[in-house]
């Protein structure tokens, strides 16, 4: 037995260094996922805020080569970033800057044209053997139908040897940013490159896939990923990691040696261990096991016998001390549970509260224009009159949800306007901005509704599917349609449903997606809007769901819907979910 114990530790150490290997593989992949999306998202926001500048659009506006070259500077050295260039409206260079070896200019031009053909994502660019994330923002002048561009501008840092040493997993791993021709850039010093470059660059077409590569004595794990296709003048870009098993295997080599050693010893003397220590460990550690029970079964534990060995009285007064932490930390759990709750209830009216500051924050800016007729200017006050209203009737129901749930007064009211008033609403948001919106053909119908939460819900909808379509692949589009539709039992609801042609939701989501502080994946998401619209459907007697659009050549990917009952039930029962079988 004492044998076939030490085989199975050998086997599972040899095991073990090999997945730590593999481990630490993946979290080198992790960690330049992780970086590089906290690169992208400042990226992202630094370059629109750099777009945003007056003092960038009016030296756009002089349109002339040499002062804007001259100029431009200052606002490189400001971002501090790798790459910065000033470009035309039809993408001509006007200006290009960058730390370290000088790229080529007309190398840069056909990089950075493309960049500007695929806003509000990163792009990554090969300039000159030298390797850039980059994004490009239009720099533009006014807004809405009037909004001129002006020129646009792209701003990156550089994929180099610095970022390959940030990301490694291990002092003995290694990482490449390569083509499939060239290293770019790596952690390598000068005598790796030269012996492992070749069979590096070889390897690139078993992407994705962990082999063994030895060269000379000293074996490796490699793997690669595939970081950007080849894209016109732009060759594929990958991530190549390696890990050497030279000090794993010397390490392997000792640790056998120590077992078989330790073994021959252990069979001398461990069965006469074993007899000593049998009468002497047996009593205490049942009157441990006694206790343990007891506190598993939430019971007050009997002291333990003080008798035995050290070790085992150690273990003893350690136990009763950590029975006492359990209890010190129940104590704790149950006030962080309640700060936890007013932490949820504050993200809650923060969410919302954004909701009626957007149509205020954008129609106040609008007010300010000279253009605006007198009409248009009662029309600009009635909205932001409406949202301000909407706010106070927000924290009215704050003060009433914190005793009773969602609060709802159901009078008879128009289901149709309700969410017209949602539509206008999310109209002037950032996140709608360039996305189709078609609410035109809405019928109208009248329940018994409370309007202000019901356009809540129709709002968090909406906003959820601009969002979702601006990631779509093809020109960002939502549209919203009403019609009458009648459940198994005769019921005849109002179903309101809203379409987005976005990437749609994750299935690890989707059958969560309306509990409340599930997000399907925003950063800045806390999670409770689609929550919220699920308790006000249902506090109308309705309910609120999402359903995926199967068919793959059409254009809508996801739907979400809200059914509401034209006539309210007699006691207000909630539908539960699963229990509205609806037909058209």
């Amino acid at each position: 037995m004492t044998l076939l114990f030490l085989l199975l530790v050998v086997f599972t150490v040899n095991h073990q260094v090999e997945r730590t290997s593999l481990a630490e593989m993946v979290h080198s992949r992790d960690t330049f996922r992780a970086l590089e999306r906290q690169q992208q998202d400042l990226l992202l926001r630094q370059t629109a805020l750099l777009s945003e500048l007056p003092s960038l659009k009016a030296l756009m506006t002089t349109n002339d080569q040499p002062t804007i070259a001259d100029a431009g500077k200052t606002f490189w050295r400001t971002s501090g970033s790798d790459l910065f260039a000033l470009m035309r409206p039809d993408g001509t260079l006007l200006a290009v800057y960058s730390n370290g070896r000088p790229i080529a200019p007309e190398d840069c031009a056909q990089a950075l044209a493309r960049s500007r053909d695929t806003p509000y994502r990163t792009t990554l660019l090969f300039i000159s053997g030298r390797l850039f994330e980059a994004a490009s923002e239009p720099i533009s002048f006014s807004s809405g139908e009037q909004r001129r561009v002006l020129g646009y501008i792209s701003n990156g840092y550089e994929l180099n040897d610095h970022w390959a040493e940030m990301i490694r997993g291990s002092p003995t791993g290694q990482v490449v940013f390569a083509t499939s021709n060239r290293v770019i850039a790596s952690s390598l010093n000068a005598a790796q490159v030269g012996d492992l470059v070749p069979s590096i660059v070889a390897s690139l077409t078993q992407a994705s896939q962990t082999h063994a590569l030895t060269l000379g004595r000293e074996g490796y794990w490699v793997t690669s990923f595939l970081l950007q296709e080849q894209q016109k003048a732009t060759p594929s870009v990958y991530l190549v990691l390696l890990q050497s098993n030279k000090e794993k295997t010397a390490l392997l080599r000792e640790l056998n040696g120590g077992i078989v050693l330790i073994g021959a010893l252990f069979l001398l003397i461990g069965s006469g261990i074993a007899f000593t220590l049998a009468g002497t460990v047996t009593r205490p550690l049942g009157a441990l096991l006694h206790s343990t029970r007891q506190m598993g079964r939430g019971e007050a534990i009997a002291a333990v016998p003080a008798t035995g060995l050290l070790e085992l009285r150690e273990l003893g007064e350690a136990f009763e001390k950590m029975h006492d932490q359990v209890l010190s930390s129940q104590t704790k759990l149950i006030e962080g549970e309640r700060q936890a709750t007013i932490g949820r209830m504050a993200s809650s009216i923060s969410h919302d509260l954004r909701h009626y500051l957007s149509p205020i924050y954008a129609n106040a800016e609008f007010l300010s224009s000279s253009t605006l007729s007198e009409q248009e200017r009662e029309e600009l006050l009635t909205e932001i009159t409406e949202a301000a209203r909407g706010m106070n009737g927000l924290l009215d129901a704050i003060l009433t949800f914190s005793r009773t749930g969602i609060a709802v007064q159901l009078v008879p009211d128009s289901i149709t306007a309700a969410v017209r008033r949602a539509v206008a609403m999310i109209r002037p948001h950032p996140d709608a901005d360039g996305v189709s919106l078609d609410a035109a053909k809405l019928e109208e119908f009248t329940g018994w509704i409370d309007g202000k939460e019901l356009q809540r819900a129709v709002y968090n909808l909406l906003l959820n599917a601009c969002q979702a379509a601006r990631c779509s692949s093809f020109p960002p589009s939502v549209s919203v349609t009403m019609q009458q539709e009648v459940d198994l039992l005769g019921k005849a609801f109002v179903s309101i449903r809203i379409r987005d042609n976005g990437e749609g939701v994750c299935n690890n989501i989707a059958p969560r997606l309306f509990e409340p502080f599930v997000s399907a994946g925003k950063e800045s998401g806390t999670g409770l809007g689609l929550a919220l619209v699920k308790r006000i459907a249902e506090a109308h007697g309705g309910s609120a769901g999402m359903r995926r659009l199967e068919d793959e050549a059409a254009v809508w990917q996801t739907e979400f819907f809200l059914l509401i009952p034209l006539e309210p039930a007699a006691d207000l029962a909630v539908a539960k979910e699963g229990t509205l079988g609806v037909t058209p």
